[in-house]
């Protein structure tokens, strides 16, 4: 037989879970809330969180860079709205998230470890080496 106590303790996980599960929902309403954009060199690129490109402008500045040099920059760009998009929904679902059951998640530590910091520095200095 189960107690009142630990009856009304699991309730109120269920109930508590079922909040933070419709937060994290929400989250979805509205997906441009978390683009991420990055403006360089006359190049504009907007990603969602996870990098899908969502949109990319070039100016006449940019058109006028050589190949090696245009493609660099949409890369570094398009690495700084990745980062600004993930950065964002991270923080919202840590928000969304909260204490979860007395145990603190790190969402923003979850995802920093999913860009891969080392791998980014490589492909960076790849970049600079080839001279784009």
């Amino acid at each position: 037989m189960v107690s009142d106590e630990t009856q009304a303790w699991f309730r109120g996980l269920v109930k508590d879970t079922q909040q933070r599960l419709g937060a994290l929902s929400s989250l979805q309403e509205d997906p441009e809330r978390f683009q991420g954009r990055a403006e360089e060199g006359g190049v504009t690129v907007v990603v969602a969180p996870g990098g899908n490109l969502v949109d990319l402008k070039l100016t006449r500045h940019a058109l006028q860079l050589g190949p090696d040099e245009l493609a660099a920059t949409i890369l570094r760009a398009q690495r700084a709205a990745v980062r600004q998009a993930n950065v964002s929904y991270a923080a919202a679902v840590q928000d969304a998230v909260g204490d979860a059951a007395g145990a603190k998640v790190d969402v923003a530590a979850l995802v920093e470890q999913r860009l891969d910091q080392a791998g980014l520095r490589k492909a960076a200095e790849n970049l600079e080496g080839s001279g784009r």
